[in-house]
Order: C-alpha cells, then sequence, then structure tokens
C-alpha cells in the first residue's frame, strides 16, 4: 500500500532481507529503544513460538531505503468474541513502544495504525506495555487526536526503573545507606567468609553463548525446572532462547552478568540491550544460597557495572510493579499503558467487549485457581 508518500509493507518476519535490514537500522536508531520489536527477537519468537503467525507492519519513505516505523503484530482473543491485532508484548517481552524514526509523521504513524486495525473485522488494535513518558507516546497520542481516533485505557503501571548518569549514581550511592540494604550486606559478608564472592558481565558473542548455557543450567535446577516453566524445560523456549540470543549478540545486544563464590556461579541474568539502555530480560540464581540475597547481589553489581559503562542511558527492570527484589534496588518508576484504538463504528463496541471479556476470563482464572487451591 502506498499512501501519503510513504509504503506500508505487510511482512513476514526474517523473509525480505532488504527490509529486514531497514527494520534493524530503525531498531537501533529510533526516537525510544524495544528490543522486543527488533529483527533479532520478533524473527526467533515467530520461528519457535508463535508458529510463524506474526506480520511486520513496515513503515518506509518515498524512496523505500529508510524505515520509518515498525509494528510487529499478532492475533490475540483478548475478550469472548474478537480475534484482535496486538503488538507483541507480552510475557516473554512486556514493552510495546512503537519504533518510531525521528522523521515519521502524524500521517504515515496513522496509515501504519490503520493497516493495523484492517487486520480484524473489528477494525480495533491492542498496544499493550506502551511506554508513557517518551517521545514516542507523545508523537502517537498527537497522531490519535489529529485523526479521529476513538481510544480506551485499559491499564496503567509502573515498573522499576534505573537512571543513567548522575541521578542513576546519586541513587545506586543511596543504597549503602538505605536500612532495607543492611541485611543484603551483611548476607554478601556471610558469603565472603565461605569464599572469594566475584562477578563479571559477558559482554562478547563467544563469552555471552558461554555465560547462556550456564544460566539455562542453573534456571533448571530450581523451581521453575521441577514446576516445568524454566527455559530448557520446553524446547521451543530453549530454541527461541538460544537463536535470539546468538542473533542479538552479533550486534553488541546482549549482556549477562555473573555472580561466582569462588568457581560456583551463585546467580546470572540476561540483559537486553539496545541503545544504550539495558532491560532485565532473565534472572536466576542458585536455591540453595537464597538466604545469602544472590539475587539481590546481582542487581547490586550489575548496576554498579552498568553504570561505569559511558553508553549507558538507563535500565528498564521489566519486572511487574510489585516485585519486591527490583523496587527495593531501584527506586526511580517507568510509566506505561495497555491501549486499545479504533475508528470503525464497530470499534467503540470491539472495545467494550474486549475489556469486559478480559475481566471475566481473569475472574474465572482467579476462581480456578481457589477450588485448586493454588495462590
Amino acid at each position: 500500500m502506498k499512501q501519503d508518500s510513504a509504503t506500508i509493507k505487510l511482512l513476514i518476519p526474517g523473509k525480505d532481507e532488504a527490509a529486514d535490514h531497514l527494520w534493524q537500522d530503525l531498531s537501533q536508531h529510533a526516537l525510544e529503544p524495544n528490543p522486543f520489536f527488533s529483527r533479532s527477537f520478533v524473527t526467533a519468537f515467530n520461528k519457535h513460538k508463535a508458529n510463524h503467525s506474526i506480520k511486520l507492519l513496515l513503515a518506509l519513505d518515498p524512496s523505500g531505503t529508510k524505515a520509518l516505523a515498525a509494528l510487529p503484530i499478532m492475533m490475540v482473543r483478548r475478550g469472548l468474541l474478537f480475534k484482535l491485532p496486538s503488538a507483541l508484548a507480552g510475557d516473554y517481552g512486556p514493552l510495546g513502544t512503537l519504533l518510531l524514526s525521528e522523521e515519521v509523521t502524524p500521517a504515515v504513524l496513522n496509515n501504519l495504525l490503520e493497516a493495523a486495525c484492517n487486520l480484524s473485522p473489528a477494525k480495533t488494535l491492542l498496544l499493550p506495555f506502551h511506554g508513557t513518558e517518551g517521545a514516542t507516546y507523545k508523537q502517537l497520542q498527537s497522531t490519535l487526536s489529529m485523526h479521529d481516533w476513538q481510544q480506551q485505557i485499559a491499564t496503567q503501571e509502573t515498573r522499576a526503573l534505573q537512571p543513567a548518569g548522575p541521578e542513576g549514581q546519586a541513587a545506586f550511592d543511596a543504597l549503602s545507606k538505605r536500612s532495607s540494604w543492611k541485611g543484603v550486606f551483611k548476607n554478601q559478608r556471610r558469603l565472603e567468609k565461605q569464599g572469594t564472592l566475584s562477578f563479571s558481565m559477558l559482554e562478547t558473542a563467544e563469552d555471552t553463548q558461554r555465560g547462556l548455557e550456564e544460566f539455562l543450567k542453573l534456571e533448571a535446577k530450581g523451581w521453575k525446572g521441577k514446576q516445568g516453566t524454566a527455559l530448557l524445560s520446553r524446547e521451543p523456549d530453549a530454541a527461541f532462547t538460544r537463536e535470539m540470543v546468538t542473533q542479538s549478540s552479533k550486534s553488541d545486544s546482549i549482556r549477562i552478568g555473573q555472580l561466582h563464590l569462588d568457581d560456583k556461579l551463585i546467580a546470572t541474568n540476561i540483559l537486553l540491550r539496545e541503545q544504550g539502555r539495558i532491560f532485565g530480560w532473565k534472572t536466576t540464581f542458585d536455591e540453595s544460597l537464597a538466604k545469602f540475597s544472590p539475587g539481590q547481589l546481582l542487581i547490586y553489581y550489575s548496576t554498579k557495572k552498568l553504570l561505569e559503562d559511558p553508553d549507558f542511558s538507563g535500565a528498564d527492570s521489566l519486572s511487574t510493579p510489585d516485585n519486591q527484589m527490583a523496587n527495593k534496588a531501584w527506586t526511580a518508576r517507568f510509566s506505561y499503558t495497555t491501549l486499545l484504538i479504533g475508528k470503525d463504528p464497530l470499534a467503540r463496541f470491539a472495545m467494550w467487549e474486549a475489556e469486559t471479556g478480559a475481566r471475566i476470563k481473569q475472574a474465572l482464572k482467579s476462581r480456578l485457581k481457589k477450588l485448586l487451591g493454588r495462590k
């Protein structure tokens, strides 16, 4: 489709080499970074986790040599009646901020959003986990207002964030003075009586490949392994993770933190990196040492190392709003929302039905858990 001097393409991720290159370039220079909309993440997820059902909407400039906006789409049934197109954001990638070039215009963004809505008879688009305090959300809201979109905000939440620069350093320095951290540092001293405590941040492709396998093994030894939810427990999860990390490492987009006691790995995390911003994707630790706070110490040393990087532009915990471990370490907040947008007369009903249906499904899920005696 060619509209307003820009072309909107509907693509299968990974199947158009030229478009994929433009998409990846946009990821690395977008108004706001989002590694979960990058080629490395989406292509691996589509192949191993989504049965090749994800589509990519890509807006190209008139010359066709630059991507102006990108939106990976999957179809979801949020309510009970309609399957709606949704930005690819959820448990594996809880960030749905659009990838926008500095050069994108409201008209081009409007065309991209309309193309997404047209993928469903309900003419409604779901945008989960979209950041609300940056230039991208400002551009989105300006476009929605200018082009007479209907919108409904489903949720508004915040989660732990580590700032960069002097503000971030001041927040980190304050940890040692906070009463809530006295126990953590006491546990550190107790650990150091058992051996040498050391931290390293793996950055090269070779090191992160090794670090990933060590992460997977340690995670599988814990409660997730027993419950069958560790990444190694299911082949599609392991295959997706390995491919995503391999591809991301080629563009210097992966960091793996490791905390050792002598030669024993006691805590490790997988961090995604885009435009100097860090995203805390996965964390695991040796549960036999849980009383020594290895997870909390891992966050502490990871933060210290990140703040030493001159290119560091902040870190998103990707945690739930009430995650005590993240909230204890990082006191700044990242604000995000889930919203539905549409234009067609049916859209208002579709948005209402989606939210009503979502509440009904959540209530039934909670009731089922109660009947089964689960928390």
